[in-house]
């Protein structure tokens, strides 16, 4: 199966290393998941000065630090997914991404 996009040598030096931030991300938001076992985006709230979090019907106790920490790497790491697509939208607007045609059939 061949490649289905004629990708230029330009949105490769952008888009290879986005993908590599994007997926370091990602990564490390679902390391932290699994090491808490719950991520504070979205469901967690702050109760009278306790960071809580409703997992699955129970609820986990977060310090400040892994409840701050859990919601701003997942919401990096969903971030960095929409940039990523955006940034290979614009690249195909440029032309430096563009669809291979198909071969003719025979």
């Amino acid at each position: 199966m061949s490649a289905r996009f004629t990708v230029t040598r330009r949105a490769r030096r952008i888009l290879y290393p986005a993908l590599a931030i994007v997926v370091a991300l990602f990564v490390a938001a679902l390391t932290v998941l699994l090491r808490l076992g719950t991520s504070a985006f979205p469901g967690g709230r702050i109760v009278d000065g306790h960071y809580l979090v409703t997992e699955h019907g129970r609820i986990i106790e977060l310090t400040r630090e892994q409840y701050w920490g859990s919601y701003w790497l997942t919401i990096a790491a969903v971030a960095g997914v929409v940039l990523y697509l955006l940034l290979a939208f614009c690249l195909h607007l440029t032309g430096d991404i563009v669809p291979r045609e198909k071969p003719p059939k025979t």
